[in-house]
């Protein structure tokens, strides 16, 4: 015989849990890490995941983990990218320039149309050589310059990057002419 049935209620009459779905915040973790442009939303969405299915139980955590990483790989990717397509020491678009390209001086030479403001004005390009740059700058003034007189506000300049820079094989020395001021339109010889 069985022992009497204890009174009041037990686990056998509770009413069946309700079955916890996915945290949507795990789910939009995971869909918006995918694409790059989301990064920081599914980065958000993986924060909130972890601390609602730690506060709560519910399921998903491998899913906001999955989204975290894919964000992180993502950044790490984009970093990278930044850091190898970035500014250095030997890029300044100076000693990329070619022949009547004009620049406005500044901690980095920028490129400007010659119609506008610019003080610098490249007339010749050299191959980066061990010799005196200046003297073949002048050389290349006297050809340049050889049926007119440069303004008197002119002056020449020699230019090539940093020793300590790396060289890339396209980048040269450039000849260039100079004001002290800004000027509009090319010198013209």
């Amino acid at each position: 015989m069985l022992p009497p049935k204890p009174s009041g209620p037990s686990y056998e009459d509770a009413p069946p849990a309700e079955p916890r779905g996915t945290n949507g915040f795990a789910i939009a973790s995971l869909v918006l890490a995918v694409p790059a442009f989301s990064l920081p939303l599914s980065i958000a969405f993986g924060i909130i995941a972890l601390r609602q299915i730690r506060v709560f139980g519910n399921p998903g955590r491998g899913l906001a983990i999955a989204g975290l990483s894919i964000s992180g790989a993502w950044l790490a990717v984009l970093l990278i990218g930044l850091v190898v397509a970035g500014p250095s020491a030997g890029s300044d678009p100076l000693f990329q320039a070619r022949p009547g390209d004009c620049f406005r001086s500044g901690s980095e030479a920028s490129p400007v149309s010659c119609e506008d403001a610019h003080d610098i004005e490249v007339f010749h390009v050299l191959p980066l050589s061990g010799g005196s740059l200046h003297d073949a700058c002048a050389t290349e003034a006297e050809q340049y310059f050889a049926s007119s007189t440069p303004p008197e506000y002119v002056r020449l300049g020699a230019r090539q990057p940093a020793e300590s820079d790396s060289h890339p094989p396209e980048q040269h020395a450039v000849c260039t002419l100079e004001t002290d001021f800004p000027t509009t339109g090319r010198v013209v010889h």
